[in-house]
Order: structure tokens, then sequence, then C-alpha cells
């Protein structure tokens, strides 16, 4: 059954379903869907968790679905795996719908998805996972409706914002929910007294530099080609210093650079993810960036950041903001 992700905590105070499938594009919403449902598979005594990644050749057949030993201290246990495509295959499916048709007892089964599309919907494996458990569906927050969300995130942290600061929030942070959220986190350490006004979120996001060119970074790899030319207008109409800008930028595509490199010489997703301290939030979009670039665009891109740092230093004739912004819209997907 689809469950409304505003939905899921109330359903998880009753029976936990056989299956919780968590699929879309918006990472942060993803992920903690899929936090609440481990709580709550943690909170029925479960201490068993078992995860596993569907990438490259992944073998279906090492998932253990039945439980191996019984342990005397766990009446509960969750399975968990991480599909980014949305796409599990013909194996796959064939192993879903083979756990759909008879769930093992005490199991509970969490499937973390990237976007499924419509067609997808329709596959016998996705039916079937949904109508023996919940299909939670993540979707971007829209501009409409951004205003509540940031509202509500308030609220829970026990801060109380207008609606006219709420709109300056959503006006700093781009519609991007990650640095939407941190930046309430941080309210909330600076307002004591629970009241956020202008001056307090003119403070936390202080138009920093670094923080400005994370979230434009951030939109590159996301693939959201069209918001990137008026995020950098922006930070240039404000004066700010593009060695200061390019300085967040240039360190986020090195970082990808070597992990594009680790995965093309045979090193598995995880263990890279691991190595540069890649948050599970964060896993989907890296996932879909890596996998947007052959390794030799990627080498190219460095040359990019060497040639905008000379532009920068006065030492090419060439506008390094043009530079850099085409560099942004190469890594969101657009062809140069």
């Amino acid at each position: 059954m689809r469950i409304n992700a505003d939905g899921l905590a109330s359903q998880l105070t009753g029976d936990l379903l056989p299956v919780y499938l968590v699929h879309g594009d918006e990472g942060l919403l993803v992920e903690e869907a899929s936090d609440l449902i481990r709580q709550a598979v943690r909170e029925r005594g479960a201490n068993d968790r078992q995860v596993w990644h569907v990438e490259g050749r992944f073998k279906w057949s090492e998932v253990e679905w039945e439980e191996q030993s019984m342990s005397l201290f766990s009446s509960q246990r969750l399975l968990e795996i991480r599909l980014p495509t949305g796409k599990p295959g013909k194996e796959g499916s064939e192993a879903l719908r083979a756990y759909a048709s008879n769930p093992p007892p005490d199991t509970t089964l969490l499937i973390i998805s990237g976007k499924i599309d419509s067609r997808s919907q329709k596959a016998k494996w996705f039916t079937e996972i949904d109508s023996l458990g919940a299909n939670i569906s993540a979707r971007p927050i829209d501009a409409a409706h951004l205003l509540q969300w940031l509202i509500h995130r308030a609220q829970q942290r026990g801060l109380t914002i207008e609606r006219a600061v709420a709109n300056l929030l959503a006006e700093r942070v781009e519609g991007n929910l990650f640095a939407a959220a941190q930046e309430i986190d941080k309210l909330a350490l600076l307002c004591s007294d629970g009241q956020v006004d202008e001056a307090a979120v003119l403070e936390s996001v202080a138009d920093s530099a670094r923080f400005e060119a994370f979230g434009v970074i951030d939109t590159a790899f996301s693939g959201q080609p069209t918001k990137i030319p008026r995020m950098l207008a922006k930070l240039r109409g404000e004066g700010l210093d593009i060695l200061a800008v390019f300085s967040g930028i240039s360190w986020s595509v090195h970082r990808a650079v070597e992990m594009a490199m680790a995965m093309a010489a045979g090193a598995q997703m995880e263990q890279v993810f691991s190595q540069h301290r890649i948050w599970d939030n964060n896993k989907a979009v890296m996932w879909q960036v890596l996998n947007r670039h052959p390794p030799q665009q990627w080498q190219s891109f460095l040359q990019q950041l060497s040639q905008i740092d000379r532009a920068a230093k006065g030492n090419l004739k060439m506008c390094p903001w043009e530079l850099l912004q085409g560099l942004c819209l190469q890594i969101a997907g657009v062809k140069h």
C-alpha cells in the first residue's frame, strides 16, 4: 500500500509490515524515512541487521532471506537492500517476488531505492511488494510547499518561525533540503528562546562563500543545471571573491574524481564511500553523479579546474565565473 512520508511514523506505531519500499530522488526524505523504519524495528527488539548494495554484477543468491541461525537475544531481524537504480533486474525481480509470496517470520525487509519511474512501478515485483507492505515515495518538495516544510521542520526542532522569515531561509538554501535541514539545526543552537527572526537567519547562513559554493556543487551533482546560472550570478552579484567560491567547488570535484578513479580501478562503491566519509543520505546522489560521466570525463574536469584557477588569478584572459559555470553545467549533465 502507498503511504505518504508524513504518515509513516503513525503506521510504525502499529504492527510492522513485512516489507517497506522507500524510493525517490529526494535523498534527505528517503534517508529520514528509512531511519524511522530502522528505529521501529530496533524498538521491537531487533539487533540483527544485514545490508546488501545492489551494484555491478550483484548476485541476489547471496541475500540471506531466511535466518541462518536463531539468536537467543533477538526476536526480530532487519534485511536492508539498497537499490540505487530502482531496477533489480530479472534475477532480483524473481527474488523479490519469491520473498513477497512467502515472507519469513519476524523479519522486516527494507528496500531503499532511487527514483522508480511509472513504468517500473507496474512491474510485478513492485506491485507484489506494494500489496504485501508499504510503498513510500519521497518526492522533491516544490517551491509552493517548501515554506510549509521549513516551518514544520522548525517546529519539530522547537523553533517558531514566521512565514516571511521562512521565505528568507528558502531563498538562501535554494531549495536544497540537506542545506535547509542543516540551517534549521544551526538555528536551534543560535536561538535559545526558540524564536527565529530575520537577523538570526542572516547570521546563520552569513552569506558564507564556502557554504554557497557547496550549494552550487551539490546542485550540479544532483543534476539540476537550470539552477546553476542563477546561483552563480547571485554569488557574483554579491561581490564574493571568485577564489573563495572556487575553493569549495574545487575540493568537491577533486574528491569526486578520486572516487570515480577508484571505482574505475575496481573498488566497490561502499568501500569508496566509506573511505571518503560519504554519509548515507548523500550516497544516492554521489552514485548517480559518478555514473553520469566516464573516468576520462572526470579527468577533464581537473584540467578545467586548473584553467579556472589561472583565470581567477589573472594568469589567463578568460572570465573565471563563466568557466566555473561551464564546468558546473557539464557536471550536472549538460553536453559541452
